[in-house]
């Protein structure tokens, strides 16, 4: 059923490919957009339904390019746990989750699914990429108006083990489970899986032209397994979880060339993190045109430090930004996630740029180009609308988005024309 014109109106218009807009105007027909610009302009000869949210700012929605939506009751799980050490490393955090997470039935990720895809909705994301390591809860997908993709994931240094997992995943990426999201695999990481398991993973995700995404590159630990093979993964993860007899043959290299030299850098493989590049890393990346998320608030947690931004905006590699999981990070607001590449970036990038890698950039990566991510004619019917208590000068509108974080509240989020968190009252 087609839905009429209607025509909505702001403070501020932001379409990210373009400069901000004040007293903008967006025009929605049947889910689509179909004209933005000034008010005035829009308003002249429109008959149909005007929303007029007055004081506020419409843009894009975020698109949260990498999540683990499976584990937004961590924090709830973890209550009764000793707490993490103060000195805690990266390999004690991934013992405590995984030691977290053993603890925990499937109908509690099945609530814990279900919550996070409900919390992406309140906090103005309209797309995600989203890792799922429960294959059997892939159909609670289905009726989410989400966008974006659902990556099941493998793992297992093993092939006895990895090659289960592959089938298990395999099997469902085959259903109908996924509502708006494109499924997809997630080989998780060089360090949990063997060569020759990444090696087929990638084979067979570009035969079937399954979109991929990876962890890489995250800590120092990994970059020790992988240039040296030895460290604290050898040492201390592999007895932990059973993997204590796994011999990883190094390859003396970086992790990014390793990942390369198993088939993994391609286009169709988002990376995940990226802390431990090199400007080499990056010049690889970028010929190859694979893209990178960064999850700065996961990284800060976990002591891994922070991305190169300046090595990865100079070779021009493509970013975009993701919360992680509630094990590592305070919220899935990716308008948090936006203030805190703010402040541990600073003036080393554009708050323009900023900004669509929240949105345009986020879309893109996901496979959402032209439909999400920008305010164009053409594109389909996606915004978020946010109320501004104190408006600041038009020039200052985007520093400003993304130095707020939470405090700047969403009010309301259309996704395909449709209103998901509230129904306004048309003016007329």
């Amino acid at each position: 059923m087609s839905q009429p014109p209607t025509l909505y109106l702001a403070r501020y218009l932001l379409p990210v490919h373009s400069p901000p807009i004040e007293d903008g105007a967006l025009l929605v027909d049947d889910g689509r957009i179909a004209a933005v610009g000034k008010r005035g302009a829009l308003c002249s000869g429109h008959s149909g339904e005007v929303v007029d949210f007055g004081e506020a700012v419409l843009l894009p929605p975020m698109a949260n390019a990498h999540t683990h939506l499976e584990l937004s009751h961590f924090p709830r799980w973890s209550r009764g746990a000793p707490p993490l050490r103060s000195a805690a490393d990266f390999v004690d955090w991934l013992l405590y989750l995984i030691g977290i997470k053993k603890g925990v039935g499937q109908a509690e990720k099945q609530a814990s699914l279900d919550d996070g895809l409900d919390q992406c909705l309140r906090l103005g994301t309209g797309a995600v990429g989203d890792i799922l390591s429960t294959p059997a809860l892939a159909p609670r997908y289905r009726n989410s108006p989400l966008y974006g993709r659902c990556y099941l994931e493998v793992l297992g240094v093993y092939r006895h083990v990895w090659r289960k997992s592959l089938a298990d995943v395999t099997e469902c990426l085959e259903k109908e489970f996924y509502g708006g999201l494109q499924p997809g695999i997630a080989p998780h990481s060089p360090y949990t899986l063997s060569s020759e398991a990444l090696e087929v993973v990638f084979e067979l995700s570009q035969r079937r032209r399954w979109p991929a995404t990876t962890h890489l590159a995250e800590s120092a630990a990994e970059w020790q397994l992988i240039r040296y093979g030895d460290g604290d993964l050898v040492r201390r993860f592999y007895p932990a979880v059973g993997w204590g007899h796994y011999r990883f043959r190094s390859p003396c290299c970086s992790p990014v060339t390793y990942l390369r030299r198993c088939g993994g850098l391609r286009p169709w493989n988002l990376l995940v993190h990226g802390v431990q590049v090199s400007p080499e890393d990056c010049r690889q990346l970028a010929e190859q045109r694979v893209a990178v998320v960064l999850c700065p608030r996961s990284n800060e947690r976990l002591g891994v430090g922070l991305p190169p931004l300046t090595d990865y905006q100079a070779a021009g590699v493509r970013l975009a930004l993701g919360t992680d999981s509630l094990a590592s990070s305070d919220s899935l607001s990716l308008w948090d996630e936006l203030a805190a590449a703010r402040r541990c970036y600073g003036f080393r990038i554009a708050p323009d740029k900023l900004m669509a890698m929240a949105t345009r950039n986020g879309a893109e990566v996901l496979g959402l180009a032209g439909e999400m991510g920008t305010l164009q004619v053409g594109s389909g019917g996606h915004f978020q609308v946010l109320p501004l208590a104190s408006p600041p000068p038009l020039s200052e509108l985007v520093e400003m988005l993304c130095s707020q974080g939470h405090r700047l509240p969403v009010a309301s989020l259309y996704l395909n024309g449709e209103e998901r968190l509230q129904s306004p009252t048309p003016l007329s």
